[in-house]
């Protein structure tokens, strides 16, 4: 499944891109951040499937069947410590206008952004990547190009808890090795 290649790399590179800040948001609608495994299964809000891990201690749970936008698409939900505190929804590209706006309106301006140019080179050329981040970037619109100029869209929420976990479970991990 393409989504659970991306999904790693969400959750592997975030750290590159969501810099560390507290944050109004709570979740995503009635998936609130902290809740457990049981807790986010129990709201059958799709057809959840335990995926693994993406990188230790991160369990990723996804599915094919999220209903947004009128649409069925893809959504990923990582876990650390049996706490909810990321989701990661693949809306359509076509869609991604109407994102923009909306969570503009929900959010307001973006609290970081690539630039003009950066949107333009998603548009026109393979391999590039450009974003729109919301209430001290914990909500998150990126938009990719792959190696054949297809576009694709991805829309997350973060606890600001997911990174301050992720760094302590990577310092852990190499305290012994330095």
């Amino acid at each position: 499944m393409k989504f659970v290649k991306v999904m790693s790399l969400v959750a592997i590179f975030s750290v590159l891109t969501l810099p560390l800040k507290a944050t109004a948001v709570d979740g995503y609608k009635d998936l609130k951040f902290g809740m457990s495994k049981a807790q986010i299964i129990a709201k059958n809000i799709c057809t959840l499937e335990d995926m693994g891990t993406v990188q230790d201690g991160i369990e990723f749970y996804g599915c094919e069947d999220f209903i947004f936008g009128g649409e069925l698409v893809e959504l990923g939900i990582f876990f650390i410590d049996d706490k909810f505190l990321r989701v990661a929804i693949m809306p359509s590209i076509d869609l991604v206008a109407g994102l923009s706006k909306g969570l503009v309106k929900k959010y307001g301006s973006p609290s970081s952004s690539s630039t003009q140019k950066q949107f333009q080179a998603v548009d026109a050329e393979p391999n590039r990547e450009a974003f729109l981040a919301f209430d001290k970037d914990t909500v998150f619109l990126n938009i990719t190009s792959d190696e054949y100029n297809m576009q694709m869209a991805l829309l997350i929420y973060t606890s600001p808890e997911y990174e301050k976990l992720m760094y302590k479970m990577q310092q852990e991990s190499i305290d012994g090795d330095l």
